[in-house]
């Protein structure tokens, strides 16, 4: 593990496959790299996919495969593992310094890409129940609900993915979404509405999981008031969207209105030496080719 003494050329903050291939590549052109990303998230939310279907050069890799890859290639390259989470960017002048549980650690440049995390809805039963029904990972979580019935809470590529994998596994869903419509991808919208285990219920809000020790339901009502209904269920996986892991990050980086980091075309911030790419950058796309290209472009900008 890096010491406090150690000035690297590049930091690069964020174990998500883009934050992987910025390091790797980084350290391939001969910098000296440190990875530092919390050691139970390395790999990102990429983790719980079973199937990449955004990435063509996956081919039939599980998340979890691409992720141990690159994690591999990491040791391969000398690249210093740092299993922290980053508590703290502090910026020097030309030194920027991060600061996770161990200690400082220091380098000439920082690539910030923490990516995302899931938002929770926020309801009563939901914390409470987390790990007893309530999930959000269906890769890891399938297998405890064989031929049961279950809600999706969302409407977006995520919640879609995740409810295509479940029905491997359980007898029914009920995807459940506050939007008029479905806005996943045109391709995942067509396969849900060919499975029979899936049925779709638009405009409709969760607003309670319910259950002792585990979930039993939850409780839903029309997006645009009404009465409440009660949906029997034993889990509610909860795929309502993004927010950037970015709570480390100095008040001195420019953000939008939705917390994300405004770069330059070359994805530099408002501070010189301090890049950003992937989910917590403005204008990302969200799409993992888009996130590890843009990861590669970066570790090539700051090699020169």
């Amino acid at each position: 593990m890096a010491g406090e003494g150690d000035l690297f050329d590049v930091i690069v903050i964020g174990g998500g496959l883009g934050g992987l291939t910025a390091a790797r590549e980084a350290a391939a052109r001969g910098l000296s790299v440190a990875s530092v990303d919390d050691g139970g998230h390395m790999g990102g939310l990429v983790m719980n996919v079973g199937h990449v279907e955004d990435y063509p050069a996956a081919g039939e890799a599980s998340g979890m495969d691409l992720a141990v890859a690159e994690l591999e290639a990491l040791v391969e390259h000398g690249v210093d593992i740092v299993p922290e989470a980053a508590i703290r960017l502090d910026i020097d002048q030309d030194i920027k310094t991060v600061t996770t549980d161990s200690g400082a650690h220091r380098a000439k440049t920082v690539v910030l890409a923490s990516g995302a995390r899931l938002k929770s809805l926020g309801v009563p039963g939901e914390e409470r129940l987390f790990g007893r029904g309530v999930s959000q990972c269906a890769g890891c979580d399938a297998g405890f609900f064989v031929d049961q019935d279950v809600v999706v809470i969302g409407g977006g590529d995520s919640a879609l993915q995740e409810a295509l994998h479940l029905t491997d596994y359980v007898r029914g869903i009920t995807l459940v979404t506050r939007g008029s419509a479905l806005r996943a991808k045109q391709s995942f919208v067509s396969r849900a509405a060919d499975n029979p285990k899936i049925a779709v219920r638009c405009e409709t809000v969760v607003t309670e999981i319910l259950g002792e020790d585990d979930v039993s339901g939850v409780r839903v009502t029309p997006a645009d008031g009404g009465p409440a209904e009660d949906l029997a269920c034993t889990g509610a996986f909860v795929f309502v969207g993004l927010e950037p892991n970015l709570d480390y990050l100095p008040a001195e980086i420019e953000r939008d209105a939705a917390g994300c980091i405004v770069t330059g075309p070359n994805f530099q911030t408002n501070v010189p030496g301090v890049y950003a790419v992937g989910a917590v950058r403005a204008g990302d796309t969200g799409q993992l080719a888009g996130a590890v290209g843009d990861a590669a472009a970066v570790a090539a900008r700051i090699a020169g």
